[in-house]
């Protein structure tokens, strides 16, 4: 007779873990992607019109992705699997490592229909020796390797979104710079596809680390986010040696620093913190930006189509969401915040906001119903009017109550818990 003193539990996705995770598994599914469906050989003659700097710039900055991709799907995420409760959310981290297998395999193909072998050798022979690159993955390296509970794993998953939402991006400029300007178009699809990816994963894993912190007393969370700043203090270091190596022969060092800045920003946000750099849209290359904004689909966190598959390898049936173009609508008016300031309208504001909300009362969201009923009627009106951050979470509220009653009640107490706090001065 076989006897054994473990009990070993299977995951039941009939029972959510939280009111996000299965959300996160059903948009990576949607999203799934190769990049044998992408036309890389358009990209040859734009190539030849590339100069000897332009193209080392773009082979380089690919290279270095290629390297940050490997460690997030090679350690990262594996690490992470490991350390994490929830089966559901261990299945929806896998998936994403796997992803970035993908997204480095992607690279490769880009070399291959670019460059000659002797060519990718020397690419990658520079990434095992290129100082900043190295010193940067080192410090990610050390997060990932010295998880011992959950104080670590919250660290090691502020370093995780600080590598997929921040040190991507210095990377993702120059290809969505080049196919801006029809350049290259091919390639920066793959580039669209891999931001698209990298957006949900540094949501999904600064979820997982808000709800760490949230367990931490006031003294560790100070701690804590004192040693994330800190980490990001040093990276932002490294970054702007990086790119000025990278790109300053081309001319667009600081327009690139200024966008991983940016971008450092919103990987703080995802992480619940107050931006650092404070780095407005507007101080952004606004050819590189469009690739970005969220009423786009590469960051619209409710699409689930891609930019332009060449086949179509997964059929499903249609709905009414399959028939909502947010990228062929009129241009968003921007939101008037409580001091007056105007900004840029951010759906993912609005996304995050619910999804706390949901976590907070265990409720698994639908994303048609969320779309339908709390996005696209305030985007509609953002069409044509500048709302107020307090008008944008009333018409949150009232979509709510249509939807998600008990996720509604737990988002207005959100909203005045906040207004306390302000009141306070906090």
């Amino acid at each position: 007779m076989l006897e054994t003193t473990l009990n070993f539990e299977a995951v039941n996705w009939n029972r959510p873990e939280d009111g996000y995770t299965k959300m996160f598994w059903d948009q990576n599914v949607r999203q799934f992607w190769v990049d044998e469906e992408i036309p890389l050989a358009d990209d040859k003659l734009a190539w030849m019109t590339l100069n000897r700097e332009e193209k080392r710039a773009y082979e380089e900055v690919l290279a270095g992705l290629t390297l940050l991709d490997t460690l997030q799907g090679s350690l990262g995420m594996p690490q992470m699997v490991q350390w994490v409760p929830g089966l559901q959310a261990k299945a929806v981290l896998s998936f994403m490592g796997a992803m970035e297998h993908m997204h480095a395999k992607s690279y490769s193909s880009i070399f291959s229909t670019l460059c000659t072998s002797e060519r990718i050798e020397g690419l990658f022979a520079w990434v095992r020796q290129q100082p900043e690159l190295q010193a940067k993955l080192a410090l990610i390296h050390r997060a990932y390797t010295a998880i011992r509970d959950e104080k670590s794993l919250y660290q090691a998953m502020a370093a995780s979104v600080l590598l997929e939402s921040y040190l991507f991006y210095s990377g993702f400029f120059y290809p969505l710079y080049l196919a801006g300007q029809g350049r290259m178009t091919s390639s920066g699809e793959i580039i669209s596809l891999i931001i698209r990816d990298e957006a949900i994963h540094g949501v999904y894993v600064g979820l997982l680390a808000q709800g760490l912190y949230a367990r931490m007393n006031e003294k560790e969370q100070k701690e804590a986010g004192r040693a994330v700043e800190e980490l990001l203090e040093r990276l932002d270091a490294l970054e702007a040696r990086y790119t000025q190596k990278l790109y300053s022969a081309i001319g667009l060092e600081e327009e690139v620093l200024r966008f991983s800045r940016y971008n450092a920003d919103k990987a703080l946000m995802n992480l619940g913190l107050e931006p650092f750099f404070r780095v407005e849209a507007e101080e952004v290359n606004p050819v590189v930006l469009a690739g970005l904004r969220t009423e786009t689909k590469h960051h619209d966190f409710f699409s689930t189509k891609g930019n332009g598959y060449v086949k179509a390898i997964r059929v499903e049936p249609l709905s009414d969401l399959d028939f909502y173009f947010p990228e062929d609508k009129l241009d968003l008016q921007p939101v008037i915040k409580r001091d007056g300031r105007q900004v840029p309208f951010d759906e993912m504001r609005i996304v995050r906001a619910v999804q706390k909300a949901a976590g907070a009362v265990g409720v698994s969201l639908d994303l048609e119903r969320i779309a339908r009923h709390v996005l696209e009627p305030i985007k509609r009106e953002a069409q044509t009017q500048s709302l107020s951050v307090e008008e944008i979470q009333d018409r949150v509220e009232r979509g709510l109550m249509e939807t998600y009653p008990q996720v509604a009640r737990a988002y207005i107490l959100y909203r005045e818990e906040r207004a306390r706090l302000r009141r306070k001065g906090t």
